[in-house]
């Protein structure tokens, strides 16, 4: 065997090497981070309760930990209609695949953070061979396809997502394999593969919504690069309407769900300064490389050149034109005018939301490779450079990934008041205090998170402006979580106030008078 392929070979094994560490770090300490607030929606959609039969229970009496366990596991009621009943009224914007797949999957292993967040690890590896596949269509090399593999194995992002039980993991699943079977059918032109292509897209788009980003950044794609050939536009155009008919019946169910949908997304009318929405865009990307919660201060220096890294990436894989890399150039493209052109007009806040990031940020990731492909057909000097820039990304990713799974609270997590483990570690101190809180500050299924996390015995007030609960005379410790000034005005004559619990400032602890 000459000396060049045994460094080929070599350096193919090196990077599968790297995706078997990539496949099992998602799969490390599942169940050690909190529950947090948009995984405790999957788990009551699992119960196949809703938010106003939690409400409903909390209002009527000060409740226990122990009273919402129904609330967070299957049980013998939980049926597709019962999913779906709550997937109308809380989750509109959520499909409902992944969770027919929860419950299937958590009705046999049983329903806790470690089996809801399995499924999701079990997807995100599987995500892994489809990668190597969208990778070698794109470049047609093994080594390259190989080397992208690698990345995404290790990328903080994909591990971030394949931790977390909600519907993320699959949807980039559908993303790559639609990619993939579209450059595979448009290089084989085979039937079957259209066919294939038209299934996948169906079943993203019932997994996922932002399935309909990549469908149209495929439909940008294939104007750029095939024109008016009708032997490609005809059985596309074929897929597309076929996924898009079998989609009918859930457009349908949402129609009836439109004040449910409103409701449940009227955060997003947040409007962001165009100055401060231009400053989160510049971070994007980095973010398949390297997360570390807002603890980036000391690390400005290596996330600024992997974001110029990067940038340099997506330059070099625009050239030359009408290339493969456009496929994911052109999702790129689409999340861009969709998501930052309607906040520029707007104001608004969609494009700063990390998880509606995703789409751009994987087809990001793909891309990377193109700058790594352009040094190493350089000289030596490029090709040292190449293989310097190959190891800060990977060194990056590996602190990343260190960083994130001996995380306590999931990084990047923007809203303060929703991290639960300080009030969890409290009221286990102090199982006599009584939790107090208001629906005015929180959201009533955020007390499912904190009922993975706090001993079922711990008692909870929730008050409402129309039923505010009188406090229990045998309250003697109070914990308020985010309570209103009104709130505190209202104690304030019977219980001593200490604000700023363990530096946390939207917790306060109450100890009654005399």
């Amino acid at each position: 065997m000459s000396r060049k392929p045994r460094i080929v070979l070599l350096v193919t094994a090196l990077l599968l090497l790297l995706v078997v560490i990539g496949a099992g770090l998602r799969l490390v300490r599942l169940d050690d981070k909190e529950f947090w607030h948009d995984e405790s929606f999957t788990a009551l959609v699992l119960s196949g309760k809703t938010t106003a039969e939690l409400k409903n229970e909390l209002f009527s009496k000060p409740c226990q930990m122990a009273d919402l366990t129904k609330y967070r596991v299957i049980s013998q009621t939980t049926s597709s209609a019962s999913i779906l009943r709550t997937l109308g009224e809380d989750e509109p914007g959520h499909a409902p695949l992944f969770y027919f797949m929860e419950w299937i999957f958590c009705s046999v292993v049983g329903t806790n953070p470690f089996t809801m967040r399995l499924l999701c690890a079990i997807l995100s590896v599987l995500t892994l061979p489809v990668t190597y596949w969208l990778a070698w269509e794109t470049y047609r090399s093994r080594v390259v396809a190989a080397l992208t593999t690698a990345l995404a194995s290790l990328s903080p992002l994909l591990i971030y997502y394949a931790q977390e039980a909600r519907d993320y993991s699959i949807g980039m699943l559908f993303m790559t394999l639609a990619s993939s079977l579209l450059l595979s059918a448009l290089r084989t032109t085979r039937r079957e593969i259209w066919i294939c292509y038209a299934l996948c897209l169906a079943a993203g788009l019932y997994s996922w919504f932002f399935i309909a980003i990549v469908m149209v950044g495929h439909a940008l794609y294939i104007l750029l690069t095939q024109e008016k050939r009708k032997s490609v536009w005809i059985p596309f155009s074929s897929a597309v309407a076929a996924a898009c008919l079998t989609f009918i019946p859930w457009l349908a169910f949402l129609s009836h769900h439109t004040a449910d949908f409103k409701k449940a997304y009227d955060w997003m009318a947040t409007s962001i300064p165009k100055s401060e929405l231009v400053s989160i865009w510049l971070a994007i990307p980095y973010k398949a490389f390297a997360l570390f919660g807002f603890k980036t201060a000391k690390l400005s220096a290596p996330l600024l050149l992997t974001t110029i890294l990067q940038i340099f990436a997506l330059v070099l894989a625009a050239v030359p034109f009408k290339n493969l890399k456009y496929i994911h150039l052109s999702i790129i493209a689409v999340w861009m005018g969709i998501f930052a052109g309607q906040d520029l007009l707007t104001e608004g806040a969609r494009s700063a939301v990390f998880r509606y990031q995703t789409v751009l940020i994987v087809s990001a990731l793909f891309l990377f490779p193109s700058l790594i492909e352009f040094l190493w057909n350089r000289n030596k000097i490029f090709k040292s450079l190449a293989v310097l820039v190959i190891a800060f990304i990977f060194g990056i990713e590996m602190l990343s990934d260190s960083y994130l799974l001996n995380c306590k609270i999931w990084p990047d997590k923007a809203i303060a008041m929703r991290f639960t483990l300080p009030i969890a570690e409290r009221l286990n101190r102090e199982p006599t205090a009584f939790l107090i809180a208001e629906e005015s500050s929180i959201n009533p299924t955020e007390l499912i998170d904190l009922s993975f996390q706090t001993h079922p015995d711990c008692q909870i007030v929730f008050r409402s402006l129309d039923n505010p609960q009188p406090i229990p005379e045998s309250a003697n410790i109070l914990y308020l979580w985010n309570a209103s000034e009104q709130l505190q005005a209202e104690l304030k004559s019977h219980f001593d106030i200490i604000d700023n619990i363990d530096k946390f400032p939207y917790l306060k602890r109450a100890t009654r008078k005399g």
